[in-house]
């Protein structure tokens, strides 16, 4: 919830569920009434998530009895999302924003002697579009993933004949260690263990999400791991957001500590790791 910016959500299986989220926008609309507020009816929208069969239809009433559009794809603070919750469309959107500012950079930076700052512009201004908010549609689909690290990798032939190469014969790796770029995947993997670092110090305020986490007591030394193991039986439930981070979590327990650390020390240690399952 913000000033401008509200969302209500409920489970929505049976039409007690409709009838329950129907009731609260009642409630929104009853409460800016008695407050002098007045709502943009053609700014509200409803979006349906569900992976199986069609969602439950319904449609949902604000004040003089005008239906809600109802949407497919929703951008919410800056992530695209749809029915499915798959990250496809915004992992199309942002290689696509980011290789438009690719051409831009390298179009405005023609008279450049040096390769450093055309570097530094790469890593903040092109590498955040590809990383913001991957915490939550980070991919595990070998296509998105490859998507995504294209865009690194053209980076790095584009400038390789800054550097006295071709454009085709650029030694990816030799000018990946020589400007300290890691792989966008890993870089990924490090920005989830820095989440559940905060979300356990209280740094990130989301106690439903702390909740969800599961520490466990080692009894042996085989497992040196504080997070428990959770099973799952299908491929979306194993690598959807909270059993990512525990994975994420439980590698890098047996060579972080999790709680007796402070924030900059954690992420240079962070920085340090190459190990992602």
């Amino acid at each position: 919830m913000f000033a401008d910016d509200i969302k209500v959500f409920c489970d929505v299986s049976t039409s007690f569920g409709t009838a329950a989220l129907q009731q609260s926008l009642i409630n929104i609309v009853n409460w800016c009434q008695n407050n002098s507020m007045e709502l943009n009816v053609q700014k509200c929208v409803v979006a349906s998530f569900k992976r199986g069969v069609g969602a439950l239809q319904h449609n949902y009433i604000l004040h003089d009895d005008c239906v809600l559009r109802r949407i497919d794809i929703i951008r919410d603070l800056g992530v695209i999302m749809t029915p499915s919750l798959s990250p496809s469309e915004h992992i199309a959107h942002c290689t696509s924003r980011a290789s438009s500012l690719l051409g831009f950079i390298f179009r405005s930076t023609r008279s450049f002697n040096s390769p450093m700052p055309i570097a530094s512009l790469f890593k903040s201004l092109v590498r955040p579009i590809l990383e913001y908010g991957s915490v939550i549609w980070s991919p595990y689909q070998l296509n998105h993933k490859a998507q995504l690290q294209y865009v690194q990798n053209r980076f790095i032939k584009m400038l390789g004949p800054r550097l006295g190469f071709s454009y085709r014969t650029t030694p990816g790796s030799d000018v990946e260690s020589h400007f300290g770029f890691l792989p966008l995947h890993l870089r990924r993997h490090h920005a989830n263990i820095l989440f559940l670092f905060k979300l356990l110090n209280g740094l990130v305020d989301c106690p439903e999400l702390l909740s969800s986490i599961d520490i466990c007591v080692t009894r042996g030394l085989r497992s040196m791991t504080i997070f428990r193991r959770r099973l799952n039986t299908t491929n979306y439930s194993h690598f959807s957001g909270m059993s990512r981070l525990m994975r994420a979590g439980g590698v890098a327990s047996t060579h972080l500590d999790f709680f007796n650390e402070s924030v900059l020390s954690f992420r240079r240690k962070v920085s340090a790791l190459c190990v992602v399952t």
